[in-house]
């Protein structure tokens, strides 16, 4: 009896020990190549965009994301190259190689290379402290007190916070300021999808610019002529995300998101080709490969290859705005990966707020429409208590009566917003800009209104 009691167990063992190798390798064929992208990509950013210590930023930034990875990712950096190999040995690889310019770039097929680098781009402080300014706007011990929240630990937290910058302008001038250990004024952090906010206002300079229609069907040269029902597909559709594509983004390592940034050479492309699951324009369905295609139908309309669109955007808006440091990284295809893959360090993240609190204007000069503040800020109806507006996020009726601290705001506070806690507040009837950015991998358990509020509370007005 004990002779077959074992034969039993053992051949119990060897069909778990199958099926948990099926289960791996249904799981794993997608979540080993994201894993490692992610680890690649954002690693090689972290460290030579943003100038983080290696192992500082992999322990805030990915090893939180990667706890759940079924088989721990093993990187080597070189820092003579400027690149970055995630593996998972004997399983898969990923290289993201680092340009200056253009920044990091997960690298697929090294047979299909990269276009040059147009050159590095300098960092510069030259935003400084105006304390005559705070001083007589603010009451210097609760904008303390605000900044003290901002980079304290909640008990009730279950992960570090995180905070490692905070910036924030009044009337255009900065008033405060603070950072974390190891980041100061000139360290570009990531945006995460504050981006897709950036991509919608490229749109806006091109429809000032007459190049670009966002109510014209046929978003992508992919879709025009086919008789396809992606032809309906406008950019407001994709700023909005209404496209009705299947693009779920669950953010698991095995959802077409995942795939979109972390497997696929031409996420555009990869986007473009999925079928709808909705009609357009009838559904929302918050996905960055909304975002990805808003970016190819911008450099369509910009015309030319990766350079051209890069001198673009810097031309037409880092210059005017003085984000020296600004850097938005393509995919291999030479697509900038608008919803996800900007990098600024905290003053420039508030001078593209400064932008929508001046209404558009840099220097008297109009670069995107006088209404496009109402444009981007008009609440999508499909999002519902979301508070989706077309690539930055409003506050609905819905919202303020279920949130003390939302209901407290001014009517037209709105914001970027990216992963990790990534956040720039715009409040233009208080002339107010604040930025915040870090690691926070618990972000949902974060109050992110709470900081522009209590900044607002320290004016001596108020």
């Amino acid at each position: 009896m004990a002779f077959l009691r074992n034969i039993v167990l053992i051949m119990l063992g060897l069909v778990l020990v199958a099926y948990g190798g099926l289960k791996f390798s249904i799981v794993g064929q997608r979540m080993l190549p994201t894993g490692t992208g992610i680890t690649a990509k954002q690693l090689c950013s972290l460290v030579f965009v943003g100038g983080l210590d290696e192992s500082h930023a992999k322990r805030m930034y990915l090893d939180p994301l990667l706890e759940q990875f079924p088989i721990p990712v093993k990187v080597k950096t070189d820092y003579s190259e400027g690149s970055v190999t995630a593996r998972v040995p004997g399983f898969v690889k990923q290289s993201a190689s680092y340009r200056p310019g253009y920044g990091c770039t997960l690298v697929h097929d090294r047979k299909s290379g990269l276009q040059p680098a147009p050159g590095a781009v300098s960092v510069s402080p030259e935003m400084t402290l105006d304390i005559a300014h705070r001083d007589a706007v603010f009451d210097v011990t609760k904008l303390d007190a605000a900044l003290d929240e901002a980079f304290s630990q909640s008990p009730t937290r279950a992960m570090p916070r995180n905070t490692l910058a905070v910036a924030v302008l009044h009337d255009g001038k900065l008033v405060a300021e603070r950072y974390a250990d190891g980041i100061n004024p000139t360290t570009r952090l990531p945006g995460w999808s504050m981006t897709k906010s950036v991509t919608a206002t490229i749109a806006g300079i091109l429809v000032q610019q007459g190049k670009l229609d966002v109510t014209e069907a046929g978003a992508l040269k992919e879709w025009r002529g086919t008789g396809a029902p992606q032809e309906d597909i406008t950019v407001d559709h994709l700023l909005r995300m209404t496209s009705g594509l299947l693009m779920t983004e669950q953010n698991n390592g095995r959802d077409p998101n995942s795939q979109m940034l972390f497997i696929e050479p031409d996420g555009a492309y990869y986007s473009a080709t999925r079928e709808l699951h909705q009609p357009v324009g009838s559904y929302y369905e918050y996905m960055s490969g909304s975002t990805v295609l808003a970016m190819r139908a911008a450099q369509e309309a910009i015309g030319g290859d990766l350079r051209t669109a890069y001198d673009f955007i810097r031309d037409e808006l880092f210059v005017p705005l003085g984000m020296t440091s600004a850097v938005i990284e393509p995919d291999q295809s030479g697509t900038f990966v608008g919803s996800s893959f900007m990098m600024a360090t905290a003053r420039d993240w508030a001078r593209f707020g400064q932008l929508y609190v001046d209404g558009g204007q840099v220097n008297d000069q109009q670069i995107i429409p006088a209404d496009w503040i109402d444009y981007v800020t008009k609440h999508t109806e499909q999002s519902g208590a979301n508070g989706y507006g077309a690539s930055f996020w409003v506050i609905t009726d819905a919202q303020r009566e279920r949130d003390e601290t939302l209901a407290a705001l001014p009517e037209d506070t709105f914001s970027a917003r990216g992963f990790q806690g990534q956040y720039t507040h715009m409040i233009p009837s208080e002339g107010l800009v604040v930025v915040r950015l870090g690691a926070t991998n618990d972000y949902w358990a974060d109050d992110p209104e709470l900081l522009p509020l209590q900044v607002i509370q320290a004016m001596k007005d108020q």
